[in-house]
């Protein structure tokens, strides 16, 4: 057990040396700005990224974890603006 640990912990520490983490933001109109960032990491024995997309005008967060980069960002960022829908902050 001791050496699998030792094994997560080294790929962890690989993973953030390739560039396995990222942020950024844009304007979704009227100066409403949406930020995402997006993480991976292991999760049980899988490679998963979880991403994470902020509303700064309302305060609403979603999240998604998927297996690529992309599809966590994809599906964090349509998860929000269907909560901002819901709410009408649209």
């Amino acid at each position: 057990m001791d050496k699998l640990g030792s094994f997560l912990s080294g790929a962890q520490s690989l993973a953030g040396a390739l560039g396995t983490n990222g942020e950024g933001q844009f304007d979704r109109g009227n100066g409403k700005i949406v930020k995402w960032s997006f993480k991976g990491q292991i999760m049980g024995f899988e490679w998963k990224y979880i991403g994470i997309c902020v509303d700064q005008a309302t305060g609403e967060t979603a999240t998604a974890v998927k297996q690529s980069r992309d599809g966590s960002i994809e599906h964090s960022m349509r998860d929000l603006f269907q909560k901002l829908a819901a709410r009408g902050a649209l």
